[in-house]
């Protein structure tokens, strides 16, 4: 596991300097949170694409422990569409190995990526079944402003049920794609009671 995380490192200092890379910060009524993602070819063709999104958490009240949480995965693009992704998530310091496939949509104003995939659960020994999926949407409203919005979740289940499931939603304005601000509300959920928990507040984003 070390080696692979050095492996992960090592490989995103070598792009980091070369990737634009979003930077968000949330301010919430409960939690604080950091987040930065990017994605990159790392061949000439475009056949190879590494994707990373990495999230950062501190309770206000120590109600609950500080959460990590870094995703990442290499994907083989077969086409413009379609691809076969492996790779896995550090989640407060457990890894997740997993394989998915990938399905992405991009236009001027509209991105879409989807990663339907299957993870192995060490706190479980078991198979998970999730899908992590980032969606954005920025039609221009005139020369110097346009809408933001930006939904990121990922439900995962296992044999026996539900294990977690969050939601980030971003809504705000981009100004002249120097920075974007906003409101913004994540949900989660745990187990198969579905135990939900809110955080509301605001965002401000940068492309750095």
């Amino acid at each position: 596991m070390k080696r692979y995380l050095l492996l992960l490192l090592l490989t995103f200092n070598a792009l980091l300097a070369e990737a634009q890379i979003p930077v968000l910060f949330f301010g919430g009524h409960e939690a604080a949170e950091f987040e930065f993602l990017w994605s990159k070819d790392i061949d000439q063709q475009g056949k190879f694409n590494l994707f990373n999104y990495t999230l950062f958490i501190a309770d206000y009240n120590e109600k609950q422990e500080n959460f990590s949480n870094i995703w990442q995965v290499i994907t083989y693009n077969v086409n413009k569409t379609w691809g076969i992704a492996a790779g896995g998530a550090f989640s407060n310091g457990e890894f997740l190995p997993q394989i998915a496939l990938s399905y992405q949509v991009e236009s001027n104003d509209l991105y879409v990526n989807l990663f339907p995939s299957v993870q192995y659960l060490p706190s479980e020994q078991t198979l998970g079944y999730a899908m992590f999926g980032l969606l954005f949407y920025q039609p221009k409203i005139n020369d110097k402003w346009s809408a933001f919005s930006q939904l990121l979740f990922e439900p995962l289940f296992s044999k026996d049920g539900h294990v977690s499931g969050f939601q980030q939603i971003r809504l705000g304005l981009n100004y002249q794609t120097l920075f974007q601000f906003g409101v913004g509300i994540n949900l989660t959920q745990t187990g198969n009671s579905f135990s939900n928990s809110t955080n509301v507040g605001l965002f401000l984003r940068k492309e750095l």
